[in-house]
C-alpha cells in the first residue's frame, strides 16, 4: 500500500468515527428531549431513533436497546452532578462540616429540579434496573468527588471507609429524593429537609 493510500484510508476511517460520535449524541439529545415530555416508559427505541432522524437499523450499530441509551444518559447527567460538586463552595457554607454536606445535598436538588431526564433516570420510581444499576458506578464517582470537597476544608481520614461513606451518603439522600418524586412529583421542600437529616445524621457517626 502506498503512502498516499494510507494516508487517504487513515482519513476514511477518521471520519466514519466521526460519524459515528455525531449519531451516538445525536441519539443522546434525542432521548433527553424525549424525557423531558414523556415518561420513561413511553419512550421506546424506535421513539428515539425516529427523534434523533436517524433509521431505527442504523441506530442499533450504537446502541443495543432503549435501556443502553438511557445508561449512557445516565452516565453524561452524573457528569452534571460531578461539575455542579466542583464550584467552589460559598464561605458560610463551610464554617461546619454539617453546613457543608447539607450545601452539597441542596447543589444536589437543584440540578434535579432543573433536569427532569435526570429525575427520571436517576431517581424516578420507574427507573428500569440496568440504569439504576448503571447509576449506582456514577453515584461513586460523584461520591468521589464529595470526599475531595470535603478535604479542602476538613481534615479527614485517609481510608476506604471514609471514601465509601459519601458514596453511602448519596445513596441515603438519593432514596430520600426518590420517595419525594414518587409522591409529589418533584423533590418538595419537606423531603429535601428529611435528605439532609439522614444525610448528615449518617456522616455524623463518620465525622462527629
Amino acid at each position: 500500500m502506498s503512502n498516499r493510500q494510507r494516508i487517504g484510508l487513515r482519513k476514511s476511517v477518521s471520519a466514519t468515527r466521526q460519524r459515528g460520535r455525531e449519531r451516538r449524541k445525536q441519539l443522546l439529545d434525542a432521548a433527553y428531549e424525549l424525557l423531558c415530555e414523556r415518561p420513561v416508559e413511553d419512550v421506546s427505541f424506535r421513539d428515539i431513533a425516529e427523534q434523533a432522524g436517524i433509521p431505527e437499523g442504523s441506530a442499533y450499530h450504537f446502541f443495543a436497546n432503549r435501556f443502553d441509551i438511557f445508561s449512557a444518559l445516565a452516565d453524561e447527567l452524573s457528569d452534571q452532578f460531578i461539575e455542579a460538586h466542583r464550584k467552589k463552595v460559598p464561605a458560610a457554607k463551610r464554617r461546619s462540616w454539617r453546613a457543608l454536606a447539607e450545601y452539597l445535598i441542596d447543589v444536589g436538588a437543584k440540578v434535579y429540579a432543573e433536569n427532569p431526564p435526570a429525575r427520571q433516570l436517576l431517581i424516578g420510581g420507574k427507573t428500569p434496573p440496568e440504569v439504576k444499576q448503571a447509576d449506582r458506578l456514577n453515584d461513586r464517582a460523584v461520591g468521589h468527588v464529595m470526599y475531595e470537597v470535603f478535604s479542602e476544608h476538613f481534615e479527614l481520614p485517609e481510608t476506604d471507609a471514609m471514601r465509601k461513606a459519601f458514596y453511602y451518603f448519596i445513596e441515603i439522600t438519593d432514596l430520600i429524593f426518590t420517595l419525594s418524586v414518587i409522591e409529589h412529583g418533584e423533590i418538595t421542600a419537606e423531603m429535601l429537609a428529611e435528605a439532609k437529616r439522614a444525610g448528615t445524621g449518617y456522616l455524623g457517626t463518620y465525622l462527629a
